[in-house]
């Protein structure tokens, strides 16, 4: 198990991790996800368990200036692409991902490995998980089929979106998304038209399990 920082609000409340959601930024909002794994697993990596909200803020929009969305033009009004609604931003891509990390962990005096894998995750996952480094995931559905369910039991279908991997039992991923404790299902995820990208972060000096 990796657990992802609680994040504390005003009125002392504890989330599962970091939320763009919590941004006023439409364009952030939209795209930010990445940012929120990489940041998170920069915290766990420096044993940063508990941050007030104010100061994960801080911490966020500096990570945004390593881990950076694509994005085009300057306008941050909603506009029409392919007849849905477009904000300037296609999120970040995994390369970005796995370059802007490794950006940021030295600006935090940090020596990471970012290793990716795909080929049999499902397999993979228990075995990084037992070691206790972050794991995050890059989910692409082009049909935006693929079901993510909330702790209030309320279900929302995804296309592109980074989480990270918390837990996997049986069937079930929890992953930490939105600042909620989510479950994901292994098998709607191993599904043809359903592109995963995996990546375990781990300090460089540490050996590796898989």
């Amino acid at each position: 198990m990796s657990l992802p920082p609680k994040i504390i609000d005003q009125n002392g409340q504890e989330s599962f991790g970091g939320s763009q959601m919590w941004l006023p930024d439409k364009m952030l909002l939209n795209s930010g996800c990445g940012i929120i794994a990489g940041l998170d697993a920069i915290m766990r990596l420096k044993g940063e368990e508990r941050m007030p909200r104010e100061e994960y803020f801080e911490r966020f929009f500096d990570a945004k200036d390593y881990i950076r969305p694509l994005t085009i033009g300057k306008n941050r009004e909603t506009r029409q692409l392919l007849g849905k609604e477009f904000l300037g931003s296609f999120g970040v891509s995994a390369g970005r991902f796995k370059k802007g990390i490794k950006k940021l962990a030295i600006k935090e005096g940090l020596n990471i490995r970012v290793r990716p894998f795909r080929f049999r995750w499902w397999e993979k996952i228990p075995e990084y998980l037992k070691g206790g480094d972050p794991l995050v995931m890059l989910i692409t559905a082009p049909f935006e089929n693929v079901s993510i369910e909330m702790p209030s039991g309320t279900k929302g279908k995804l296309g592109f979106h980074w989480v990270t991997i918390t837990e996997m039992e049986g069937d079930t991923l929890t992953v930490s998304s939105w600042g909620c404790k989510c479950k994901m299902s292994v098998k709607e995820l191993r599904r043809f038209n359903v592109i995963l990208h995996f990546y375990s972060v781990s300090l460089e000096n540490k050996s590796n399990l898989v």
